[in-house]
Parts: C-alpha cells; sequence; structure tokens
C-alpha cells in the first residue's frame, strides 16, 4: 500500500531470521492504497506480501491475522498470514508491527465480467460462512461512531448540496441501526473492504476466470453479512467511470452468492439501506483521506466523487434481488 515507512534490504533480511521463509533475494514497495505499508518480497522458499502496520495496534492485530488464518483453515480461498518460528502472526521492524503473507496468483482487474463477479459471489458467501465459527469480535472501526466523529472534520469542504446529503444520510443510518430489523441480521467478523483491488483473478478472458484469492483484511469488522455484500457489489458489480450497477454483474453475483448461504426476506427489506450504508462509508473515508491526507512515499488518494455517485444513485436506482427459485449460473 502507500509507502509511510521505508525498508533496507538489510532490515527485512535480518527480520526473515525469524521465520522459516528461506533467504531474502528481492523487495519491492507497493504503491496503490493509503493505509499500512506493503512490500513484495520474494525469498529463496517462495514470494510473500510483507505489511507494516502503520495505525492498527498490536492489541489489535490479531482479530484481523487469525480470522484470515481462520478462514484458510476452512478452505476459504485468501491470503495467510505466516507464523513466526516462535509462532506469532506478527513480529517489529523499525518498532511498528509487521506480518508477511503468502503472495495469491492471479491478477488485478478493472472491469468484472459475468463469470468472475459469479465467482466472487461464491467466494464471499463461503468466507460468511466460515465465519460464524470464527471467536473473535470486533467493531467495525469505520462503521457509524468513525463517520459521526469525521462528518465535522470533512463537512467545511463540501458544498452546500453535499453537506445536506451527508447529514440526512447520517441521520437515516442512525435510525436504522437501531432498529430491531437490523440488530437481527446475521453477523460475523467480515473482510468490509473487498474492492476488485483486494483479489486476484486467475484465468481473465478465458471459460474458466475465477477468484484466485481474497487479501488484506485489515478494515475487517464483525458487522451484518448483508452490509458486507453490500460493500462488495458497490465495487464490483459497477460501471467504473459512473459507478451505476450493472444488472449482468449483480445477477450473477448474487445468485452464486445465493446458491452457497441463502438470501433471507428480511435481508430483502434493507437491501437499498446496505447498498446506502457501504457507499456512505466509502465517500466519508475518501474525503477525509482526500482533505486530510498523511505524508507517505507514493501516497496516491481516491477521488471522494467516485462514491458520492453511487450514494446517490443507491438512494434511487432498481434494485435486484435473486428470487427463491433462481440458482446461479
Amino acid at each position: 500500500m502507500a509507502v509511510f515507512t521505508e525498508l533496507s534490504t538489510d532490515q527485512v533480511a535480518r527480520a526473515l531470521e525469524d521465520f522459516e521463509l528461506g533467504g531474502f533475494v528481492s523487495l519491492e514497495p507497493i504503491s496503490s492504497g493509503i493505509e499500512n505499508t506493503n512490500y513484495f518480497l520474494d525469498t529463496t522458499r517462495g514470494r510473500w506480501v510483507l505489511t507494516v502496520f502503520e495505525r492498527l495496534l498490536p492489541e489489535q492485530l490479531p482479530f484481523y491475522l487469525e480470522l484470515a488464518e481462520h478462514l484458510k483453515k476452512h478452505s476459504c480461498r485468501v491470503a495467510c498470514p505466516v507464523r513466526s518460528r516462535s509462532g506469532r502472526l506478527f513480529e517489529f521492524i523499525c518498532g511498528k508491527p509487521f506480518a508477511i503473507a503468502d503472495r495469491l496468483e492471479g491478477q488485478t482487474i478493472e472491469r468484472m465480467n459475468e463469470l468472475e463477479c459469479a465467482s466472487m459471489g461464491e467466494v464471499l458467501a463461503r468466507m460468511h460462512l466460515a465465519a460464524a465459527s470464527f471467536s473473535r469480535s470486533q467493531p467495525n472501526l469505520r462503521g457509524l461512531p468513525w463517520w459521526l466523529e469525521t462528518a465535522p472534520k470533512v463537512e467545511p469542504y463540501l458544498r452546500a448540496d453535499q453537506r445536506k446529503l451527508l447529514s440526512d444520510e447520517l441521520e437515516h443510518q442512525k435510525k436504522l441501526q437501531a432498529s430491531e430489523a437490523y440488530l437481527a441480521l446475521q453477523t460475523s467478523a467480515c473482510h468490509c473492504d473487498l474492492f476488485r483491488n483486494n483479489a486476484l483473478i486467475a484465468g481473465h478472458g478465458t471459460d474458466k476466470a475465477c477468484v484466485s484469492g481474497v487479501f488484506d483484511f485489515y478494515f475487517a469488522g464483525t458487522v451484518p453479512w448483508l452490509y458486507d455484500l453490500a460493500v462488495t457489489v458497490n465495487d464490483w458489480c459497477i460501471d467504473p467511470d459512473t459507478g451505476l450497477l450493472e444488472e449482468p454483474l449483480v445477477r450473477a453475483f448474487m445468485q452464486s452468492y445465493n446458491a452457497v448461504r441463502r438470501l433471507q426476506a428480511a435481508e430483502r427489506a434493507l437491501w437499498r439501506d446496505m447498498l446506502r450504508a457501504g457507499a456512505l462509508r466509502f465517500w466519508m473515508s475518501r474525503l477525509f483521506d482526500y482533505y486530510c491526507p498523511r505524508e507517505a512515499s507514493l501516497l496516491k488518494p481516491h477521488d471522494p466523487q467516485h462514491f458520492e455517485r453511487i450514494l446517490r444513485d443507491r438512494r434511487i436506482c432498481a434494485l435486484y434481488w435473486p428470487e427463491a427459485d433462481e440458482t446461479a449460473r
């Protein structure tokens, strides 16, 4: 992700002595993202991703790292952290915690097709079912409390119509998340940030295209499965230029998800609300990162207008929902 902590080859070579991953070969910084510091790491025993945690505290890390490990043990296609010789999922470098995870095969795709969306729908449903037995719980750190805390920080940069949109949506979500219907939704630890750039596709452009794996669980939290589904659909099943939902992609994704984990009538009633919640979360975080950025080498904040457009659309657009007799393609 963004490079906040610049590591030398000597530092990484010494850190590798705590792992059984072979000797150091090469290190390459990864420029995408804005939260942690990531490097591609090659050793004599394989290819890995080294993550230096810039904000998360050591006491917070077991939730994220053990979640990925738990999902991997339940045959989910995720990047899994490697335990050190002492059995820990993270160690320290430059005074900061870091972890090393396996590097997945495949490529990042900008425009998904129906086959790839269907594959992600299946993967996400299996992740949700597997996470139901994960014992740790942690609030979504970018959930409603963070939205309410952050709104006053970004409002001075907004036009009057944007401030009204933000205020109206926050009030709507406050009432929703206090409702019995919302509180009755099935929840577990969820990824909460499963965008296209947090998954890799194998066989793109062929009839065997599929999600080869999911990574970057560092915004995970205990939330309704429906919210995690909405966050993912809001990014995977759209025209990337406009943010508008593309029904063939939505249909393929949700039919595939529904074939593994049957969606409920109570979830259908809250589907639009969750799509709006997912759009609001990322509009706010992009506003915050754009107007209140941290200094970092290679930092590239995302355009906030993308999720403003998505939020406005999800309040009024037509929505697809799989019927009881529909099956995945």
